[in-house]
């Protein structure tokens, strides 16, 4: 090896002295002295022999040590000393897929270097570690160098290699990243994994549990079954905003399942082979609304949203059930995130070799609120204001996650229109003051409930925030520095409104607020009575809540239904135009409207006179 780089040095060496005498042997009216027979490339001193070149082709060379030892830089010399300072050349043969069965798995690099090759090294990082194995590779002749891939390597964290050269003048040189993928063995990818999964002691019985595959699985297919909620599985159509049976596992996706065994069931490629992806970046694309992913390798990774998209969110902790936001993706756990768009993308990121963007902090303030009881909790909920939100829907707000479970959560009504929809209602900062509707739901007995909540950033200085708890008519003064406890409630939600903003502002619309709150259930006598087609009739709803309002004859037989459904809380006026359920006029006489609630009921006596 040594022998071949003395070769190519004196070869080069003939070389410049040849073109050295060339361009001497023309020059005219220049002052040089030359008294050497050669001019050595080497770091060797040369014997008795001196040069000096000065004038246009030697004014930018320069002697420096002394005695018979040279250096000389610029012109001519300049070639001559960056070809020599030049990295190995590699051609990298690495294999793209690697077969667990497979024994002789090689890496093969062909290095090329004028100053000769010292070493050559394959260094290796397990997906999952930081740290990097650094294995030499065997020299086959002058230029090609290899490595068997060991079973050391082989796992279904799978493996990104990079080859490192260093040559005689110690340059050194790097290969791009190899990343390969990577198969796995049956029963090798398994969910008990104690340092990496999420479940490491597999999926509950009885509970709704939100996974996916950190891996692709050969044989993915689901069997059909006809149960509903007994080892079964479901996805979710964020187009059309309804629950699937799937019939395949597909990598990159979430999926909901719930069983009745007695213990928990662990998953596991029990009976197939399958591939771990190349480390490397991996990309999901996401549809507009809720999507349910997974991550696609089998440790905990980062990824990257793309603008708008929000989460990720985790679904249950322990054996408590709701929605928790997070930063960590971890295998065999499955998240939602909500797009704006069908643009929107996910990037998961196996290893950080650069930063992933940190979301943009925008001006204003974000009061994150989380709502707990005995077996749920809800932590997806916010409002607020920033300088890129808009007063009105937008990509900043989120809608409600769907989820199988039965939980308590946290409902916001955006649009002021009835429709709790929504989980996140972030404003411009172009207004200050402003009151936001919101609802605490409880599907089933929950017991007592407590909300609690946090700011984002540091609270404005001069934002007053206080919550009208519409049912009970109190004001809380002192949220969240105390949070506080839903007891004793008698439907399944309760209604809040939480005003902020100036101090005069708040106290204000407080005000407001309770005196539109009715403090009894109560219908009204109809005006004008007696009536002659058309009568109307005042009531006043303390609570929110499913009510009617019919109108019987004095049979005791229903004529009209005028309302059915649920009513906001407040003061309405309803109006009946003397026809019936046919849209038939009916005749003179006594007429009762009947106001009902679940837990109420009022009645009044009409006349009808034509």
């Amino acid at each position: 090896m040594r022998h071949s780089k003395r070769k190519a040095t004196m070869f080069l060496v003939d070389k410049i002295v040849l073109y050295l005498g060339i361009f001497l042997s023309v020059l005219t009216a220049q002052d040089y002295k030359v008294i050497t027979q050669q001019v050595s490339l080497s770091q060797s001193p040369m014997a008795s022999d001196s040069l000096v070149l000065q004038g246009s082709l030697g004014k930018n060379f320069h002697l420096t040590g002394s005695g018979d030892t040279l250096s000389l830089s610029g012109g001519l010399w300049n070639i001559a000393s960056g070809i020599y300072s030049l990295p190995p050349t590699m051609k990298i043969t690495f294999p793209d897929t690697i077969n667990r069965s497979d024994k002789q798995i090689m890496v093969e690099a062909v290095v090329n270097d004028i100053n000769g090759v010292e070493s050559v090294e394959l260094h290796a990082q397990i997906g999952g570690h930081q740290q990097k194995m650094i294995i030499p590779m065997v020299s086959v002749n002058d230029s090609t160098f290899e490595i068997r891939i060991g079973d050391s390597l082989k796992s279904i964290y799978n493996l990104r290699g990079q080859i490192h050269t260093r040559d005689g003048m110690a340059n050194l040189g790097t290969s791009s990243f190899q990343t390969p993928t990577m198969q796995f063995a049956e029963g090798e990818l398994n969910m008990a994994d104690s340092t990496m999964s999420f479940y490491p002691s597999g999926l509950p019985a009885n509970r709704w549990r939100l996974f996916s595959i950190p891996g692709i699985i050969d044989s993915n297919e689901i069997k059909p079954n006809d149960l509903e909620d007994g080892h079964v599985f479901y996805d979710w159509d964020p187009v059309a905003e309804s629950w699937f049976k799937p019939e395949s596992i597909v990598i990159g996706r979430a999926y909901w399942f719930k069983h009745k065994y007695d213990d928990s069931v662990i998953f596991s490629n029990k009976d197939t082979t399958g591939y771990s992806v190349p480390l490397e970046p991996y990309e999901v694309k996401l549809h507009q609304g809720a999507n349910m992913v997974g991550s696609p390798f089998p440790f905990p990774v980062l990824a990257e949203l793309s603008e708008g998209v929000k989460g990720p969110y985790k679904y249950g902790s322990d054996l408590k059930e709701g929605w928790a936001d997070t930063n960590v993706f971890e295998p065999w756990a499955g998240y939602a995130v909500e797009s704006p768009s069908d643009s929107g993308k996910i990037t998961f990121y196996p290893i950080q070799d650069t930063t992933i963007a940190a979301r943009t902090t925008n001006s204003g303030w974000r009061l994150n609120l989380d709502l707990s009881s005995n077996s749920s909790f809800d932590r997806t909920s916010a409002i607020g204001r920033c300088d890129a939100c808009e007063e009105n829907v937008d990509m900043n707000d989120m809608r409600l996650l769907p989820s199988l479970t039965q939980r308590v959560y946290i409902s916001l009504d955006i649009n002021n229109d009835g429709q709790f929809d929504h989980s996140k209602d972030l404003r411009s900062t172009t207004d200050f003051n402003g009151v936001w509707n919101m609802r605490v739901n409880r599907p089933n007995a929950e017991g007592s409930l407590t909300l609690k909540g946090a700011y984002e950033n540091d609270r404005p200085n001069d934002l007053v925030l206080m919550i009208v708890n519409v049912s009970t008519r109190k004001v809380l003064k002192n949220f969240p520095v105390e949070s506080f406890e839903l007891s004793n409630m008698n439907s399944e939600f309760n209604d809040f409104k939480v005003v902020a903003g100036e101090e005069a502002y708040v106290l204000s619309m407080v005000d407001e607020i309770l005196n539109s709150i009715p403090t009894e259930f109560s219908l009204g006598q109809n005006y004008p009575n007696p009536f002659n087609p058309v009568t109307k009739m005042d009531i006043s709803l303390p609570l929110t809540g499913d009510v009617t309002l019919v109108i019987y004859n004095i049979l005791g037989q229903k004529v009209r239904t005028i309302f059915s459904g649920e009513l906001n809380y407040g003061y309405h006026t309803m109006q009946w135009n003397g026809l019936d359920d046919q849209g038939l006029r009916v005749s003179s006489g006594v007429y009762f409207s009947e106001f009902r609630s679940r837990d109420h009921r009022k009645t009044k006596k009409m006349l009808l006179l034509k």
